[in-house]
């Protein structure tokens, strides 16, 4: 198991009370620690498993960032070093408005690691900056299948959608969104006027 995995499973342990506390702890887990135990500590669908259930039980916002951080600590977890090292320089460059080299990058990481979601949401991004969307859906395509709680390609599908015409669409892409993540509240400001758009016609 990962420092990631394992890092993020200690912030869904603790209480929301130390959510802030949470993220230094989970930088100082010590891998040895349960190394005696018999007990198998859960794979990887069982912490995220678990992440998501305490985000959607968040009480606060400072909680749920807690719990967002650890699920985007599993996702960016590629396993590989070379991978984390071009999913690195790919968000340098991108922080550098750099598209086309940021496009480099992830497009590289998506060849070498074809089931790495984050390396095909990631180059969904540069598509959209680029106002390639047919490209990007097709790379958000590819995120969802390998990570069907993705909520943030979830929402990007939406905010595709929604550009595109479908809003029809773009309101079920952002309800299953939310219902991943009630903490998105921007997509609560997009679904509201869509709701009455798509549903409240003839009323």
């Amino acid at each position: 198991m990962t420092f990631r995995l394992l890092a993020a499973l200690l912030a869904a342990m603790l209480l929301a009370a130390t959510a802030v506390r949470a993220e230094t702890e989970m930088r100082e887990y010590d891998l040895r620690e349960g190394g005696d135990s018999d007990v198998a500590p859960p794979g990887r669908e069982e912490v995220l498993d678990m992440l998501f259930e305490r985000l959607a039980a968040a009480t606060s916002e400072a909680e749920s960032r807690s719990f967002e951080s650890a699920i985007r600590e599993i996702w960016l977890d590629s396993g590989s070093p070379s991978i984390d090292l071009l999913m690195e320089r790919g968000f340098d460059a991108l922080r550098e408005e750099n598209y086309d080299r940021a496009y480099f990058y992830f497009d590289e990481v998506v060849t070498l690691a074809p089931d790495f979601a984050e390396g095909w949401d990631k180059r969904a991004a540069v598509h959209y900056i680029r106002e390639d969307y047919a490209e990007a859906l097709r790379d958000i395509e590819h995120v969802l299948r390998l990570e069907p709680r993705h909520y943030q390609a979830m929402a990007g599908l939406g905010i595709i959608l929604e550009e595109l015409g479908d809003k029809k669409g773009a309101l079920e892409a952002y309800r299953r969104a939310l219902a991943l993540n009630p903490w998105l509240d921007d997509l609560k400001g997009r679904i509201a006027p869509l709701e009455l758009e798509v549903e409240g016609r003839g009323i």
